[in-house]
């Protein structure tokens, strides 16, 4: 047989390959949906079970499918009320542990005998604080009894929460966002004191004013403010700590390139002291260690990853160790007030739990170990003098869900068709059969979701991007096009495949929300800044996805949502006038 001959047999071989496994994972998601329709039409419970066993045993490589199918076994079983729920849980967490679904599982099987023992020393006091403070900017005040933070929804005000009468205080006095708004914010060790970033707002970006501030804490109004350090080069100052002996605040800080800074600045005189470059994707938080030698903080392991090692940084720049390093996403959650153990978060074991870490001299002095199992999806605001952890957590209900109704009547005609999934927009496939949204891990990835609507199926792709949000469907179902931000701040228009989960750059953008053409060859979206001032046009730009050309086809408003009439002539936009 000649080399030419054994090619195409090969080549043949293949195709016959591709075509039957093709059409046995159309049979595998049918039995899925027959199994579901057993289990929740029918209701009968056991022959969906026997069903789903058959979808496990038959699913080959799609690992998804068999693990979406043992956690509706458990549920059926659960339903039963037997105990066999737990082996299927068991399995799933066994053998798809790389997969969602595994952390579905570990939730439904509970704590561990392990993490229960690490536990039993810790207790929970829940407050509910409002929705300001779930964004983790502020600092538990050091007796505990306030918590600072940015009022990001309203009037970017600096506020404070008093947890023990739920009262807010305004200290920055805004009525609107005319004017500016604060940033991160510490307590002194004393607590009389309240040091945070500032920006004044300009008419142009390049000229608004940056600065850190400290005010005196009085009892009532808005305390008088100083200004203690500002730059023409800097984009946010993030004051996030202050030393115990009242001398440094550790600042984060943010250029006009997007890269960062740690930097510590003297609270008598305002000298600023670089300490180190982190690039585009820094730390969120800083910790001084009560003998105020070292920094702690989290870096991401590489430029493409969420994952995240903690590193202890002498106040003087000269040495840096990296104190927990692990595959996992570690992040810095505070000092112990001793100065003996460093508090950071691990999903090392599947879930996020508060990990303790012995210290001397900025080094690890042995092995860390659990104080808590599953925390959740947290952000620490500090501890208090007497060492007590504050963290804030989004308790918000807010989901999609999905329910037929009665559009002429204008009543709902069924319940939910499914669960309730976390995301704020979601697109439809022009035929209705798919859902996609997007969704953000506790640990902030950031994944691409495509559900059927008929069977519940669900896939998903993780995508590499620190943001991504807006999906709208190309019209042949065979991508979705989003607006997303990569690990560098660049904003853009990203094309993602739905069979591989793939993604394409089509073109950099500011300004999200895109717009697809009826037939799926262009794209619509704005190209400009988002500034401040009241109708300051953008150019609103068309991209074909094949050539790439591009063309600007109009000017129109910064801010606010855009859309494309159904024949693609016609765009209409929100436009806001805030000298109004």
């Amino acid at each position: 047989m000649s080399r030419l001959s054994i090619a195409l047999t090969v080549a043949l071989l293949s195709c016959g390959w591709s075509s039957m496994h093709a059409q046995d994972a159309v049979r595998v998601e049918k039995l899925f949906a027959s199994a579901r329709h057993q289990e929740t039409t029918q209701g009968d419970l056991r022959a969906a079970i026997e069903t789903y066993r058959k979808v496990v045993a038959q699913s080959g490589s799609n690992r998804s499918l068999a693990a979406q199918a043992l956690l509706r076994i458990g549920e059926c079983h659960t339903k039963l009320g037997d105990a066999q729920a737990r082996r299927s849980y068991e399995q799933v967490v066994r053998d798809y542990g790389d997969l969602p679904e595994a952390a579905t599982a570990r939730g439904r099987l509970g704590a561990s005998p392990t993490a229960a023992k690490a536990s039993a020393g810790a207790t929970d006091r829940i407050v509910k604080a409002g929705e300001g403070i779930t964004w983790g900017d502020g600092r538990v005040s050091p007796d505990g009894k306030l918590i600072s933070y940015t009022d990001w929804n309203h009037t970017g005000n600096l506020m404070l929460h008093d947890l023990t009468t739920g009262a807010d205080r305004n200290l920055t006095g805004n009525k609107d966002w005319s004017v500016g708004n604060a940033y991160s914010s510490t307590f002194s060790p004393d607590g009389k004191q309240l040091a945070y970033g500032w920006r004044t707002y300009n008419r142009s970006p390049e000229v608004h004013v940056n600065e850190i501030r400290v005010m005196v804490l009085g009892s009532t109004g808005a305390p008088e403010s100083r200004r203690l350090y500002g730059s023409d080069e800097v984009s946010y100052f993030n004051p996030v700590d202050w030393s115990t002996d009242g001398r440094w605040l550790a600042v984060l800080t943010t250029r006009h390139d997007q890269t960062g800074q740690i930097a510590v600045a003297d609270v008598r005189d305002g000298t600023f002291k670089v300490l180190k470059s982190t690039g585009w994707r820094g730390p969120d938080k800083l910790f001084f260690s009560p003998d105020g030698k070292f920094l702690a903080y989290d870096l991401p392991h590489s430029d493409d990853e969420h994952q995240r090692d903690v590193f202890a940084l002498a106040v003087d720049g000269s040495v840096e160790h990296r104190v927990v390093e692990h595959p996992a996403d570690d992040r810095v959650m505070g000092w112990a007030s001793d100065g003996k153990q460093l508090l950071f978060s691990s999903d090392r074991t599947g879930e996020s739990a508060l990990w303790s870490l012995p210290m001397s001299g900025g080094r690890s002095g042995g092995a860390a170990r659990m104080l808590k199992p599953d925390i959740g999806a947290v952000k620490t605001v500090g501890l208090t003098a007497a060492g007590v952890l504050h963290v804030v957590r989004d308790a918000s209900t807010d989901s999609l869900q999905i329910m037929p109704v009665d559009l002429a009547g204008g009543r709902a005609t069924g319940g939910p068709a499914l669960e309730n999934f976390r995301t704020q927009v979601a697109d439809w496939t022009p035929d209705g059969r798919h859902l996609a949204y997007v969704t953000t891990a506790a640990s902030g990835i950031v994944a691409m979701n495509v559900r059927a609507v008929d069977t519940g199926l669900l896939r998903q792709w993780k995508v590499p991007l620190q943001y991504m949000n807006d999906p709208h469907w190309l019209p042949d179902g065979s991508a979705v096009v989003v607006y997303g931000r990569d690990f560098k701040g660049r904003g853009g228009i990203y094309r993602i495949d739905v069979q591989t989960g793939a993604h394409l750059l089509v073109a950099l953008s500011d300004l999200c929300r895109a717009q697809v053409s009826p037939d799926g060859r262009k794209v619509y979206y704005a190209v400009g800044r988002v500034t401040l001032g009241p109708g300051t046009p953008t150019r609103w730009t068309e991209h074909d996805l094949a050539s790439g050309a591009t063309r600007t086809v109009g000017q129109q408003g910064t801010r606010g949502s855009r859309a494309l009439s159904p024949d693609g002539r016609t765009v209409a936009w929100i436009d806001v006038d805030r000298s109004a």
